[in-house]
């Protein structure tokens, strides 16, 4: 049996299509690298800009198991080092009465962050931002935050609606004040006025009394037929102390009158109001007293107001 020698040949065609897929396939090798860099040198901006988020997108690209080992390798360890440094924000929400929220919606920075708060926690970049809580019937609330780098699992807790006011204790009343204010220091001075003008006119009446009867003795020792030296001593002491006390009666009337007089002008021009018992607080101590002296009389006021 004779070998035959089978020779098959290559068309051009087939030979054209072979030689592209060979010099195509280093160059998708290459792309694929190139992007896998590309991830991981955006990932290095990012960070530097604090936008964990966006820098874990870039590291999932690049770790992916397509890309070169050492570049995956690399990216895997910034995942885990960025998760480590992202803060963490557990979020609640209660209404007036203490029960917890829910159906409530939070934006973050104008973005949407969530819509319903079960006590999870929730990742957010670090750095200072503003939150806002809607729910269904309350006003809205802002929150303004600054959150830490590696700060974990922080609490914040609103209160969405208008907290029930608590109601005043009402206060005891002060003993010795009216419970109103219809009792005034006008009326407090209309009595200590009043009060001196009813003495003054009490120590004018008994000293004009006294003066009446010394003069009435001076008159019965001395009379015009008969005045002896004993006679006249005694009348002209008794006329003596006749016009002293008349004097001490002349000026105590003047100022009982005094006194009554503004008493009932004090009283008269005080606000009007519910009558109530003066004050005990508001007492004075007042005391009218003659003065004698070798050349005639007074009074003096002695007292103290409390």
């Amino acid at each position: 049996m004779t070998a035959r020698r089978v020779s098959r040949r290559v068309s051009p065609a087939a030979l054209g299509v072979l030689l592209t897929v060979a010099a195509s396939a280093p160059h998708v090798a290459r792309a694929d690298d190139a992007a896998c860099i590309a991830a991981s040198e955006a990932e290095a901006t990012l960070q530097k800009q604090v936008k964990f988020h966006e820098a874990l997108k870039q590291l999932a690209l690049c770790a992916d198991p397509s890309c070169p080992v050492d570049v995956k390798t690399e990216c895997s360890e910034r995942i885990v080092a960025i998760n480590a440094a992202m803060p963490t924000l557990v979020l609640a929400a209660a209404d007036e009465s203490g029960n917890d929220l829910v159906a409530v919606t939070v934006t973050l920075d104008g973005a949407p962050l969530a819509t319903t708060l079960d006590g999870r926690a929730l990742a957010i970049d670090p750095g200072s931002h503003e939150l806002r809580f809607e729910a269904a019937g309350k006003p809205p609330l802002d929150r303004s935050i600054v959150l830490r780098q590696g700060e974990k699992d922080r609490h914040l807790s609103v209160v969405l609606g208008v907290p029930k006011a608590a109601e005043p204790l009402a206060s005891p009343p002060v003993r010795g004040e009216p419970s109103g204010s219809a009792w005034s220091s006008n009326r407090t001075l209309a009595l200590v006025s009043g009060g001196v003008g009813l003495v003054g006119l009490g120590v004018g009446a008994a000293f004009g009394l006294t003066a009446m009867s010394d003069w009435s003795t001076a008159k019965g020792d001395c009379n015009a037929t008969s005045c002896s030296t004993a006679s006249r001593v005694r009348g002209e002491s008794a006329r003596d102390s006749a016009v002293t006390a008349g004097d001490v009666s002349t000026a105590a009337f003047i100022v009982g009158a005094a006194g009554l007089a503004g008493g009932v002008v004090l009283w008269l021009t005080a606000p009007r109001g519910d009558e109530q018992k003066p004050p005990a607080a508001a007492t004075s101590r007042l005391r009218l007293e003659p003065m004698m002296g070798p050349r005639g009389g007074g009074m003096t006021m002695t007292g103290s107001f409390q």
